[in-house]
């Protein structure tokens, strides 16, 4: 019964959160050429920065422990910027985070700015579309993805793109909603049944305790074919 009571009243959190980042978007996320945007950028930056405070944190001591000694990482879908400015700001990193929306990106960068006083050590942000990016070949040692997979409008030229970008042994890590009944979201498709394997390799693909113990999302390890 404790485990239970621990479950419904996690899970009651994560609705509550997710309803309350519904009411403050609105009608939410807008489609554009290449994907999907928030409709209120300042508002989803507010509300994620504090919901998803843990999950980002996590992630980046994950991503932190696999990157490769002055490896360069690329971020896709990196909204407000709370990864990129963590993986810089606590990890040391090198990293470029795109995402479609401009007010997106000056979000970032304003809070990289408040997070990171050393100009020379904060993210870059760039507008792109992870379907064509402006980024020459074999540019990264990492790409990261958090939540935004499923609203990428090609996710098979998303991949083809990051394969592209990544060096010979470079790797992905995607983390996206795991497959079957999420509250909320109603039963989410598996995000592996979108991975193309012709141009990335599966590694693994396993449930993402978040939060608490709770698995809401999933991590995908991806390689470069060769």
């Amino acid at each position: 019964m404790p485990k239970l009571r621990t479950y419904l009243l996690a899970a009651g959190v994560v609705s509550a959160a997710v309803m309350a980042v519904r009411h403050r978007m609105g009608s939410g996320g807008v489609t554009v050429p290449g994907g999907i945007v928030m409709a209120d950028a300042a508002g989803y930056d507010t509300i994620t920065g504090r919901l998803l405070s843990g999950f980002y944190t996590s992630v980046a001591a994950d991503v932190a422990a696999v990157t490769p000694p002055g490896g360069r990482i690329l971020e896709v879908g990196g909204g407000p910027g709370h990864l990129a400015t963590r993986l810089a700001r606590d990890h040391g990193l090198v990293v470029t985070a795109i995402d479609l929306d401009p007010a997106m990106v000056e979000r970032a960068r304003l809070n990289a700015e408040r997070a990171i006083p050393d100009a020379a050590q904060r993210p870059t942000f760039v507008v792109a579309d992870v379907a064509s990016m402006p980024f020459p070949d074999d540019a990264f040692d990492l790409c990261v993805s958090t939540l935004s997979l499923h609203h990428w409008a090609d996710k098979a030229a998303g991949q083809a793109e990051i394969a592209r970008v990544l060096r010979p042994a470079g790797r992905a890590l995607i983390w996206d909603i795991r497959p079957g009944v999420v509250p909320l979201h109603g039963h989410q498709p598996d995000p592996l049944a979108a991975i193309d394997t012709t141009v990335l390799q599966v590694v693994s693909a396993e449930p993402w305790a978040w939060p608490w113990r709770l698995r809401l999302t999933q991590r995908i390890e991806l390689q470069r074919q060769r």
